[in-house]
């Protein structure tokens, strides 16, 4: 795994840790939603990749299920999904 996309990937969770703090969102849950989202994608086999990278299809479902399985909060899942750049770069680590 590269550090530089570690590092990369890091420096972005750590901005959205800092702006979930608005929502009153505790900075360690974030992380863990973060890490969750990249292990889900290093463990998953996702068919339909291009779906998936476009926030759609069955994949995607599956992937928003297990996160509110796990107790995160919804709108902090989203939030975290419409960060164009923290999604590419989860992306990109889990696939590794």
């Amino acid at each position: 795994m590269p550090s530089l996309l570690l590092d990369h990937w890091a420096q972005l969770v750590r901005d959205f840790k800092d702006s979930e703090k608005q929502y009153d969102i505790e900075p360690r849950d974030s992380e863990l939603l973060a890490m969750a989202i990249v292990d889900w994608i290093q463990v998953t086999p996702i068919r339909q990749w291009n779906l998936f990278v476009q926030k759609r299809g069955e994949d995607f479902d599956k992937l928003r299920a297990k996160l509110e399985a796990k107790g995160f909060d919804d709108q902090a899942v989203q939030r975290f999904l419409e960060g164009d750049e923290l999604w590419k770069v989860s992306l990109e680590l889990g696939s590794h």
